[in-house]
């Protein structure tokens, strides 16, 4: 087997000269506009960044077809097969659950890769051509640390087509992907195959917990509710009533289930969620307003912040005077400022007096680096509507 790390099979690259505050900052993402020239292989899956100096200042994945064309791991030290599967070790031990984010990509100091595990059941998720080429490593690190029964590649990412990679999903074990796991205390079924992400929406766990504590005696309503997670907590803290909205009848069926198998009542609507909180007269005590990310890319971020601004708009005005709404962007390219701005700006329209009583993220086995805060992309609030 070829040595990827072996000199002679990584690729050189030289930085611009005025581009060292690139390096400086310990970014991981260098952009092809940041480097003067390239040399050696070009389908090499490692690459080393040397300055004018001839010094190397990074090391780490690289790209010919990407703009990030090195996803840089270490900066100035040598990478090794070692390095990598020692991060991977790192990461792991930390979240030994049966469902957890095990790698969180620059998070963990492993760029373009993350691994969630449900069970028996590790979720792959690999966006750089370099990486893809160390999939054996990947592979063999994983079955060392968690011997899991199924390791399900999901490969029908946006930016593995970018990448010139291929889309079609890969499992590597036995049995199908899908498979239950149990998240305090509550069963959810998990679909790698057919379901948003990996399957389920992770980052949000301390959220839902959140949500199980606020519900007791409350009329709830959960909005773009996917398979019903929230709803799912709601009911079991207590709530009164769960009306779980989503456009999606697939996952509405899923959301049933989820209901039925720990023992919990809810009703179920397939229904867009924006025409809903338009034409709804009803009125709650809890809503979690919970949408997919709209800002794809930076170009959208201003239709993005109307929908957001639209959809909470209406939802504000479903709240009792007295009660609470958590809403969310996991819109990467959408900061907190202007989220919260946008928040502000549909509270006032709505005629609501409105109080931020929590500022809400992602779950701990979502670190974010420092370094790359792009990697932030969970936001929310829990609200209080008093008036």
């Amino acid at each position: 087997m070829t040595d990827l790390f072996a000199p002679e099979n990584r690729r050189r690259l030289s930085l611009k000269p005025g581009k060292e505050r690139v390096i400086a900052n310990r970014h991981p993402w260098i952009f092809a506009g940041a480097i003067a020239n390239e040399s050696g292989p070009a389908d090499a899956a490692i690459a080393d960044l040397f300055d004018a100096r001839g010094e190397r200042i990074a090391s780490g994945l690289y790209s010919q077809h990407s703009q990030i064309r090195l996803r840089a791991l270490t900066f100035g030290e040598e990478l090794t097969e070692a390095l990598i599967r020692n991060r991977m070790q790192q990461a792991v031990k930390m979240r030994l659950t049966p469902g957890a984010r095990l790698i969180n990509a620059d998070g963990d100091n492993l760029s373009a890769l993350v691994v969630d595990r449900y069970n028996d059941v590790l979720v792959v998720e690999i966006a750089n051509a370099g990486l893809e080429r160390l999939k054996p490593l990947v592979i063999d690190t994983l079955r060392e640390l968690l011997a899991p029964r199924l390791i399900y590649f999901k490969n029908d990412l946006p930016v593995r087509r970018t990448e010139q990679l291929p889309a079609e999903n890969e499992a590597i074990g036995e049995g199908s992907p899908s498979t239950t796991f149990e998240e305090n205390g509550l069963k959810f079924e998990v679909d790698p195959a057919g379901g948003q992400k990996t399957g389920f929406f992770l980052d949000q766990r301390e959220n839902r917990a959140m949500a199980r504590e606020l519900a007791r005696g409350r009329r709830m309503l959960n909005l773009f509710s996917y398979t019903g997670a929230f709803g799912v907590f709601a009911a079991a803290g207590g709530a009164s009533s769960v009306d779980n909205v989503d456009i999606s009848a697939p996952a509405i069926e899923q959301a049933k289930r989820h209901y039925e198998i720990n023992g919990l009542k809810a009703s179920f609507q397939v229904a867009d969620a924006f025409q809903f909180v338009r034409q709804s007269r009803d009125r709650y005590d809890f809503v979690v307003c919970d949408p997919p990310a709209f800002a794809k890319n930076r170009g959208d971020v201003d239709r993005a912040a109307r929908g957001y601004k639209d959809v909470n708009l209406f939802s504000l005005k479903l709240v009792q005077a007295g009660g609470v709404m958590m809403t969310f962007s996991c819109s990467g390219h959408m900061s907190l400022d202007l989220f919260q701005k946008v928040i502000f700006a549909a509270a006032l329209d709505a005629g609501r007096r409105v109080s931020i009583v929590r500022r809400l993220t992602a779950a701990p086995d979502h670190p974010v680096s420092l370094y790359c805060p792009e990697g932030e992309y969970l936001k929310g609030f829990l609200l209080e509507v008093r008036e």
